[in-house]
């Protein structure tokens, strides 16, 4: 490991060495950003933009170069540069990737939890608190705001912090792309995306398709995206959006392996999985618009979101079904001038979900007896407001407070084993409150915030028993944040950088265990704090050269617990103590490439602290032109190279799995060959 780790540093110190000694040219200074854009952070439904917001927040905007030129088959591949954030890639469709924010979402099998996620504006994150990101197409990703701290006084449930993705393509953009790539493993990816205006409309559009046999054994799958985006104006000062995507897939499930089983094969699938034929078949859609109205000073906005999702996932425990129909709606009012600016609205939403669960067969298909079946309605509202104070031309002071209040209703349509029908109401009060203040090249902010997570209602309705119901133990989780930190720009030094202290204080952590059976059921941890350091660097030696280093260090305690004193003092499980990302970047007569490492030591993978994973390293290459032209059309060559030391390397784990069954293997090296072809 120790070897790897300093091949790694040779090969960045390799590629950045030329430019170290030369002198900066002043004259060039324009050419770099000498502070920080003034956008706004569209993650927060607030005026807040980068260079002002009084919490930790990172806005990425991809180059060209980094969604043509890249594989951009995983979400890994476009969140893995940024600070704060501990992204798990299973390299397979049937769980996705584990994304957590500051320990936050650590726990989460499938789907997404505890962290807020739009995709073009509409919320994927459900009013229960959980998100599937299954129509997000990362290779027309171009734009990505991470929030790194509590937010539930925005956006309520499950905003332990937030993710905002756009594919909104600049005016730049080229009308037609056409993108086909291939690689290891059986993976085949085909694109087409379109931009242009008609008859006052702003369109963008796309359809993608990708496969693959994969890594592991009983890991093929195919999964079918579309997406598209409508805008334009209705007056000089008014604006309409509609946006819609889908996707459509279907997967086996490899699952997980024992500590003995990864090491003498990590390409293999847990037995049990593979003889049932596990997997998923599922379809997902949703439409979001938004109006909104500046009166001067005075910005009026209203929005609407419709989901749909249809799942089939047959699993060694039960044959699991359910179709899920979800709505919701905001209203905001916001002042956006003056030195006293703010806001406040209310939200709405409503989820159903219809969930039945049959006998699997031995063949993997559904069989003829019913485990349960119910319907799950979970009902939100909220209200909420916020002040900012810009006391001088440098110092602002914000707060705000909201209000929550979720209901979930089980109706329970399988009565042999009685009436298991019943109800949970949760409430929540969250404040913040920050500051910020400008120094000109930096930006010094603090802030207090706080977050609530209920149970989802699939948490809820896992009762360790069994049988239909919501389990009425496991309460929610509520977090008090605090962190300090600075942001900036040095322009003589061309210098972008980023540094946070936090602090986290969680109660009633929601923390999850497997049974035999392999079915996901969850309690509470009494009181649990999450110390951490959040730094990023970004230097622009030259107009050609980039290099770049994150860091993220963080000790994740259980402080107390009320069902096994002696996990006191213990590591939260399924998070690293340290990552550490590093690249360097180079644009050369009409090349570009990027040599990019992570380094991840050894982790716990349950409340124990009985059992860890292997440390490793990875690194990858990329390497593509920017443009070769042929006739009308441009056309843009890449190859990628991932896992360049071919480590053997656990891209996941399930925490507190049974039987030791923690462990999700990552690829050995792969290759892909791609090309762009844009008119």
């Amino acid at each position: 490991m120790r070897c790897c780790t300093w091949l790694l540093s040779l090969l960045l110190a390799f590629v950045a060495g030329p430019a170290a000694g030369q002198v900066p040219d002043s004259t060039a200074a324009d050419s770099f950003r000498v502070q920080l854009p003034e956008v706004t952070v569209e993650a927060m439904r607030a005026t807040e933009t980068e260079a002002s917001a009084p919490f930790a927040v990172t806005v990425a905007k991809r180059s060209p170069e980094e969604i043509d030129l890249t594989p951009n088959t995983s979400l890994d591949d476009v969140l893995r540069p940024l600070p704060g954030i501990w992204v798990n890639d299973r390299h397979h469709f049937a769980l996705g990737e584990r994304i957590s924010v500051r320990g936050v979402g650590y726990r989460s099998n499938f789907g997404v939890r505890g962290v807020q996620v739009l995709y073009d504006g509409i919320p994927l994150t459900l009013p229960d608190g959980q998100a599937f990101l299954d129509v997000v197409e990362p290779a027309v990703l171009r734009r990505v705001e991470l929030v790194r701290s509590p937010a539930s006084v925005f956006w309520g449930n499950g905003s332990g912090g937030v993710l905002f993705l756009s594919s909104r393509p600049p005016s730049s953009a080229p009308t037609l792309r056409a993108r086909v790539q291939g690689g290891s493993f059986g993976q085949w990816q085909g694109l087409l995306e379109s931009s242009g205006t008609t008859r006052g409309w702003d369109l963008h559009g796309y359809a993608s398709g990708i496969r693959q046999d994969g890594y592991r054994e009983h890991s093929q799958g195919y999964r079918l995206r579309t997406g598209i985006n409508a805008s334009r104006s209705l007056g000089p000062k008014t604006s309409l959006r509609l946006v819609a995507a889908a996707d459509a897939q279907d997967t086996e499930n490899p699952s997980s392996l024992t500590r003995k089983q990864f090491q003498a094969d990590p390409s293999q699938a847990r037995p049990g999985f593979q003889n049932i034929n596990a997997g998923k078949t599922s379809e997902q859609g949703q439409f979001g618009t938004a109006i909104e109205h500046d009166l001067g000073g005075v910005t009026i906005a209203g929005s609407g979101y419709y989901v749909y999702r249809n799942l089939e996932n047959p699993l060694p425990f039960g044959y699991v079904t359910y179709e899920r129909h979800s709505g919701g709606g905001r209203l905001t009012v916001r002042r956006t001038s003056g030195r006293l600016e703010g806001g406040a609205g209310i939200d709405a939403g409503v989820q159903s979900d219809d969930r039945a669960e049959f006998n699997t067969t031995e063949s993997g298909t559904r069989g003829n007896e019913i485990q349960l079946d119910q319907r799950e309605t979970v009902l939100s509202s909220a209200a909420f407001g916020y002040l900012r104070l810009n006391a001088t031309n440098r110092f602002a002071l914000t707060g705000g407070l909201r209000v929550d209040r979720i209901r979930f209703e089980a109706d329970d349509q399988f009565t042999q084993d009685g009436n298991q029908s019943g109800t949970r109401t949760f409430s929540a009060l969250s404040p913040s409150l920050g500051a910020s203040y400008d120094t000109g090249p930096a930006q010094l902010f603090a802030q207090y915030s706080t977050a609530f997570e209920t149970p989802t209602a699939s948490e809820l309705s896992n009762r360790p028993s069994g049988g239909g119901g919501f389990n009425q133990q496991v309460e929610p989780q509520r977090t008090r944040g605090f962190e300090v930190g600075t942001r900036g720009f040095l322009p003589s030094a061309r210098l972008q950088f980023d540094l946070t202290l936090f602090r986290l204080e969680v109660d009633e952590l929601i923390s999850s265990y497997e049974t035999k059976s392999g079915r996901e059921v969850y309690d509470n941890l009494a009181s649990n704090v999450h110390d951490g350091i959040e730094a990023s660097l970004t230097w622009q030696a030259t107009e050609q050269l980039e290099v770049a280093a994150r860091y993220t260090g963080s000790r994740f305690v259980i402080e107390e617990s009320d069902a096994d004193s002696s996990l006191a003092g213990n590591q939260v499980p399924g998070i690293p103590p340290r990552q550490v990302y590093l690249h360097t970047q180079l644009n050369h007569q009409g090349w570009w490439g990027r040599l990019s490492g992570e380094m991840v030591p050894s982790y716990y993978t349950n409340n124990e602290n009985k059992a860890d994973t292997p440390r490793y390293v990875l690194v990858d290459f990329r390497i593509g032109h920017k443009g070769l032209t042929l006739g009308r059309a441009t056309v843009k060559p890449f190859v990628a190279v991932e896992n360049l030391l071919d480590e053997r390397y656990a891209s996941s784990v399930v925490v507190n799995a049974f039987g030791g069954r923690y462990y999700e293997p990552g690829p050995a090296r792969s290759f892909s060959l791609g090309v762009n072809v844009e008119w």
